[in-house]
């Protein structure tokens, strides 16, 4: 990668060792320890698009993201989408990602607005993994997990590590963790100029 490339790409980290998270056993401190990928990079273009896609759509949808691995990093510079065999404003069921061409599972919430029901009283509480998100993270083999919160007046992405959501895996909700969600610029961009004629 050249030093402009790298530049130009958006590192998230996983969080600190301890952050928020359950007490480890024995067996999830072997897990974590067997997990070769602990960075996942998406490139702006990607960033980008899954924002756009999140702020216009009223019901969740799967994608795929794609890309290489580096080290420790996955770098994510693409995506397609699965089958969707189902389609709601709070519930998707896709057809799996290929594990082999994978590294990460994104989909989106979009926000209605409060629900005390379930604790939600901004949108950057909607970033998160909800018991059916974290069963379908923890029966994958996927590394990462990410989701984007749309219809907001600007974007918000967390993302998970699968032994996170593993470790994990036995509480209702797995909220956002400090140093794994963002909130991007607003979208919404000036037209380009027009362009202008040569003398």
């Amino acid at each position: 990668m050249n030093g402009a490339r790298a530049v130009a790409l958006l590192l998230l980290f996983p969080p600190p060792s301890g952050a928020a998270q359950a007490a480890l056993t024995p067996a999830d401190s072997a897990i974590l320890n067997s997990q070769p990928l602990r960075r996942l990079v998406l490139a702006p273009s990607v960033m980008r698009r899954v924002s756009l896609l999140a702020a216009g759509l009223d019901r969740e949808v799967v994608l795929c993201l794609r890309g290489a691995i580096r080290g420790d990093t996955a770098v994510v510079d693409d995506f397609v989408m699965p089958d969707i065999v189902a389609s709601a404003a709070d519930a998707v069921q896709p057809l799996p990602c290929a594990p082999a061409t994978t590294l990460a599972v994104w989909h989106n919430h979009p926000w209605t607005g409060p629900d005390s029901s379930f604790g939600v009283r901004t949108p950057e509480d909607l970033c998160s993994l909800s018991q059916p998100d974290i069963r379908s993270v923890v029966a994958d083999s996927i590394p990462f997990a990410v989701v984007s919160v749309g219809r907001t007046p600007r974007p918000i992405v967390c993302w998970w590590r699968r032994v996170q959501a593993v470790i994990n895996r036995h509480v209702k909700f797995l909220p956002r963790f400090p140093r794994q969600w963002l909130e991007a610029p607003s979208l919404a961009a000036p037209p380009p100029e027009p362009a202008r004629s040569v003398p």
